[in-house]
């Protein structure tokens, strides 16, 4: 049966797919007409389809296809919004340009050559007639490249108890992006130092918030971080500073707020990391009065097993259609995945197309790892909910 589904594979149909997504402008907080075409796709495939409006005007898509009896459900996962348009770009953002086997435009590695690849093997399973147990799903999110809203609000519906996920994020499983084993989550601090005013003639009569501040960011490196065997150990950057005057004063700044980006490993949560900033400043006995607070965005770590059951069938159809093992990494870095599963518990695998300057001015996909990818997409799926 898997032969027949390989054969209704349409390269065709996911370039078309692929242009047409690259002109819709879906920069992150314009996500809705993308998912319209999508919803528009998936339900002239026999896919029960709803729009979840997480914002006004920006809604995730949620597509369920139902099998013949009691199974596994398996979710393929897009990101809808892409980063904005930075500076530079040799041909419009937003017109498909391909040359030299790259298709050029904003979105088209990261990720919407992933869904065109995901929605050609689902038109694939769809049109062979496949008989499968169980639920197949597809969910377009809005706001991943941001704060992982739509991430968030898919964990308040039933695809929340998915036995797995696949995100088509740029993950081809080679050196230059292995597949990830597990990813490090992150705390954004946002830290506020009250300190006392006086005249900056007469120091000694005032409480300097901006340099207590610097106290707390020359001991960063005293924070507690923990060893991980994988990941080993995690990391920090102040990302900003401010206090003191507007207009020139020479007056002692009596306050100071500061951000510090830490990343965290599988062992420490962003409970840990709040607990572990409040005993630094505890230590250092400082005059001011000092608040740990923190902002979004913030991600829990997670890491997987390679016996998990949906990795278990990848290796297996990697090996198949590229022709040899995959790299797996424990990576740094935030995706979506950081919500399905270090917040829902979701076993979740990255797949996707190579990347080719994501965030970048003349992002591009090379074209062909398209067809292999729509290969793996589909048999992971078709092996998958054969089970039982």
């Amino acid at each position: 049966m898997t032969e027949e589904v390989l054969s209704r594979l349409d390269d065709s149909y996911t370039i078309r797919l692929l242009e047409d997504m690259i002109r819709i402008n879906s920069v992150v907080g314009q996500e809705g007409e993308l998912a319209e075409y999508i919803r528009s796709e998936l339900e002239s495939l026999g896919f029960k389809c709803e729009m979840d409006e997480v914002e006004p005007g920006r809604p995730n898509v949620y597509a369920r296809l139902e099998g013949e009896g009691p199974g596994r459900r398996l979710n393929f996962n897009g990101h809808t919004d892409t980063v904005p348009v930075v500076e530079g770009w040799d041909t419009d953002p937003f017109t498909p340009v391909t040359k030299e086997g790259r298709m050029h435009g904003l979105g088209s590695c990261d990720m919407k050559a992933g869904i065109a690849c995901t929605i050609n093997a689902l038109k694939a399973l769809v049109e062979s007639g496949y008989s499968f147990n169980g639920e197949l799903s597809f969910s377009g999110v809005i706001d991943e490249e941001a704060y992982g809203l739509g991430a968030k609000a898919l964990l308040k519906t039933d695809l929340a108890d998915v036995d797995a996920i696949i995100l088509a994020e740029p993950y081809p499983g080679d050196e230059t992006k292995p597949i990830p084993l597990g990813i490090t989550g992150k705390i954004l601090y946002d830290i506020y130092v009250h300190g006392k005013a006086a005249h900056g003639f007469r120091p000694h009569l005032g409480v300097n918030a901006v340099e207590e501040a610097s106290t707390i960011i020359a001991n960063l490196d005293r924070l507690e971080f923990k060893d991980h065997p994988d990941f080993g150990r995690s990391n920090y950057s102040t990302l900003k500073i401010e206090g003191g005057y507007e207009v020139y004063s020479v007056v002692v700044p009596a306050n100071c707020r500061f951000e510090v980006n830490r990343l965290l490993v599988p062992g420490e949560t962003v409970e840990t990391a709040i607990k572990d900033m409040e005993r630094l400043v505890e230590s250092l006995e400082l005059k001011a009065k000092v608040e740990v607070k923190t902002k979004p965005p913030r991600y829990e770590a997670y890491v997987m097993e390679k016996s998990d059951p949906i990795l278990q069938v990848f290796d297996e159809v990697y090996r198949e259609v590229i022709g040899r093992e995959p790299l797996y990494e424990y990576a740094s870095g935030i995706t979506d995945a950081n919500i399905f599963a270090g917040e829902g518990g979701i076993p979740c695998l990255h797949l996707g197309p190579q990347r080719g300057g994501a965030h970048q001015k003349n992002e591009y996909v090379p074209l062909d790892w398209l067809p292999p990818v729509s290969k793996m997409y589909a048999l992971i799926a078709a092996r998958f909910l054969r089970e039982p």
